[in-house]
């Protein structure tokens, strides 16, 4: 754990009233961050991650403005969050962030299999977050979207998609036919996680403990959160999540499940456009191989549709304006628990210069 340490050094520079004395678990690596929890001298954990790339720095900063709002807000949560927090800048200009470390562990893959009582609580999580006020993530200044943006956005992408070559006909024409279908968007979106991943959620005694990486949250579907739910997950650990979440979201979405389905797919779709993007042959080749697997598996169960002469992939993208967030929010209740504690000023500190100084940034 050695080379954690300097994470330590990190917690110490943020918070110089507090006295750290070890490091502690969770400790991991990704290729965006390091992440390590530390003692300080009253046994409390903190955890402390400091992001290796420009992408995650920003992302950082996104989460603590979201959470500042949100303990400011009052609004009720079945978990802990990110908060209060507190910051040092770090090399390079980054800023690492350190907070009150959760209970329990991070996820690991297997936890998604039989766990009935993680499933409702994982359920019962998603519901709560999807039905925090939209003025949150306003106030926050994160993006905004309407049902029809988000499918619009989607057929561009699919458009651009078809210039690769990568995607089949049947699935393209499978694709542009859900979402040109407005039935299937006819929803009313919602504040959603919009980056779950295993290392994102915490679990203690069966139960999601906390949930951390909101740097991408947005007012957008709440079909591609459980997307990733669906997955991740067995078929019995994923039906006991959806019914959880039906059971308390009481929102009219008929196609719901419909859209579940189909961001699981268009997840692919992202993949590809992001190794054409960043020009790296080794994402372009892993999408094109899981486009091809899912082509073949949806062709073995029937669920290809028979090629349309008008239906080829097109290589010209539509004309559209998707990616622009909309103004227009709708707000939801609250879910009943705990009430988050008031926020905390984060502390800004530059330990850039030879001498360590630190200077405090109160919010």
């Amino acid at each position: 754990m050695d080379n954690f340490l300097p994470l330590a050094a990190m917690a110490s520079a943020a918070m110089p009233e507090t006295d750290f004395i070890s490091l502690s678990s969770p400790h991991f690596e990704t290729e965006e961050m390091r992440v390590c929890a530390v003692k300080d001298t009253a046994e409390r954990k903190w955890l402390v991650t400091c992001p290796t790339s420009s992408h995650l720095d920003k992302q950082l900063q996104t989460q603590t403005r979201i959470m500042r709002v949100l303990s400011h807000d009052g609004a009720r949560l079945p978990f802990s969050v990110p908060w209060p927090a507190h910051s040092v800048r770090i090399v390079g200009g980054k800023h690492a962030l350190i907070h009150p470390a959760f209970s329990g562990r991070p996820a690991q893959a297997e936890d998604f299999t039989i766990s009935e009582k993680l499933a409702i609580s994982l359920g019962t999580a998603l519901a709560s977050l999807h039905d925090l006020p939209a003025r949150i993530l306003k106030s926050a200044d994160c993006p905004i979207f309407t049902a029809d943006q988000i499918r619009r956005r989607w057929l561009h992408l699919l458009d651009e998609g078809a210039t690769t070559r990568a995607i089949p006909p049947r699935l393209w024409q499978r694709w542009e036919e859900r979402l040109e279908d407005t039935s299937l968007w006819n929803f009313s979106p919602a504040f959603i996680h919009n980056d779950l991943l295993e290392q994102h959620l915490y679990i203690e005694d069966e139960t999601i403990s906390g949930i951390t990486g909101f740097g991408q949250a947005q007012i957008g579907d709440p079909a591609r959160d459980l997307a990733w739910v669906v997955s991740s997950s067995s078929d019995d650990f994923a039906t006991w999540v959806l019914a959880t979440y039906r059971k308390l979201r009481l929102v009219e979405d008929p196609k719901f499940t419909t859209r579940i389905e189909l961001h699981s797919e268009l997840v692919l779709l992202e993949w590809l456009l992001h190794g054409v993007h960043e020009n790296n042959d080794e994402i372009i080749g892993d999408a094109r191989e899981l486009i091809s697997q899912l082509a073949d598996t949806l062709d073995a169960t029937g669920l290809l549709p028979a090629l349309r002469e008008d239906a080829l992939p097109k290589t010209t993208a539509r004309t559209s304006q998707t990616d622009t967030p909309n103004a227009d929010r709708e707000e939801t209740n609250n879910q009943d628990s705990p009430t988050l504690a008031d926020s905390q000023g984060e502390e800004e500190l530059n330990t850039d210069s030879p001498d360590n100084q630190s200077e405090n940034d109160q919010p």
